[in-house]
């Protein structure tokens, strides 16, 4: 059995003599967008193309409104993709309802399959928002495979799982099977610079589509780990940046989006380490994990 805990988007007074308390706004409406993206992230429902804040385009700044319900609607697209629109059903001064714009996510694809799965997405941003922080009862898993995961799946238990497995076969039964597990994760590395020749390293697991986030985005620096560890400047709070190794063998720092809060949901799994310079070089070269090539790579990368 799990437990699903929706946003909290009311803010409320403390409680006065009579513990009696007031409704004294709501959340932050670019800050609710950002943790319901990275939400969707963190559960493999990222729509593939965009997922946006729509609601910059019509006034909403600061905090939400007041709003009734959140109506999150997929259809297919005029020309191609499916769509995703999010808005919230508010009143005016004069009681008269209206729609306030808040997020557009679009997938590429047009199949019943992709019309199905943005629904769920649609089901998963709905719970968020309109739960008004309360929590839920979950007990059953949503597994969707494709033909192919699906007749792998069906074979290796015809088999026993005893038999022998052609190659491409076992790769689809290990996607069909991650799906049973959750969403799929990946392993990373984050160097921490805390001051002078203080680092730390973080090893820990993320979920794929995550990671996929922050390195879609160019990498900040490329050059040797000794470089770009030197180029951390902590006199601003201190850093940390996710660490891959390129082919070629030289490394890639990567800033983290600040709407994931330097991974704080995920800082108590996994293993750190803390030491000078020397010491978390060795560590970060005994175990490396991800392997990421920049879309495109600056001819005098270390100068940016």
């Amino acid at each position: 059995m799990a437990k699903i805990q929706t946003f909290e988007l009311d803010r409320w007074s403390e409680p006065d003599e009579n513990h009696r308390v007031k409704h004294i706004g709501m959340a932050d409406a670019k800050e609710t967008f950002d943790k319901l993206k990275t939400h969707l992230e963190m559960k493999g429902l990222l729509p593939d193309e965009y997922f946006s804040f729509s609601g910059k385009y019509e006034g909403l700044t600061g905090e939400l409104p007041e709003f009734e319900e959140a109506l999150c609607i997929p259809n297919f697209g005029s020309s191609e993709g499916i769509y995703l629109d999010i808005s919230l059903a508010c009143r005016d001064s004069d009681g008269k309802r209206y729609f306030q714009s808040f997020a557009t996510g679009k997938t590429l694809g047009e199949t019943a399959d992709d019309y199905f799965r943005m629904f769920r997405i649609a089901a998963e941003c709905s719970l968020m928002l309109n739960g008004r922080g309360f929590s839920y009862e979950r007990n059953s898993m949503d597994i969707v495979l494709t033909e192919k995961e699906a007749t792998a799946v069906t074979n290796s238990v015809e088999l026993d799982l005893c038999g022998y497995l052609e190659p491409e076969t076992e790769v689809l039964l290990s996607s069909a099977l991650e799906r049973f597990a959750g969403a799929p994760c990946t392993a990373i590395q984050t160097i921490t610079c805390h001051g002078r020749d203080d680092y730390a390293v973080w090893n820990a697991e993320i979920p794929s589509d995550m990671f996929r986030s922050i390195v879609r985005e160019a990498a900040e620096k490329v050059g040797t780990l000794e470089e770009l560890m030197d180029s951390m400047d902590p006199t601003s709070g201190y850093e940390m940046r996710l660490l891959t190794q390129m082919k070629d063998g030289r490394f890639a720092f990567f800033t983290i989006p600040e709407r994931m809060n330097a991974l704080r949901d995920y800082e108590t799994q996994g293993s750190s380490t803390r030491g000078d310079k020397e010491q978390i070089m060795a560590e970060i070269m005994a175990e490396i994990f991800t392997d990421w090539e920049p879309a495109e790579e600056p001819e005098d990368e270390l100068d940016r």
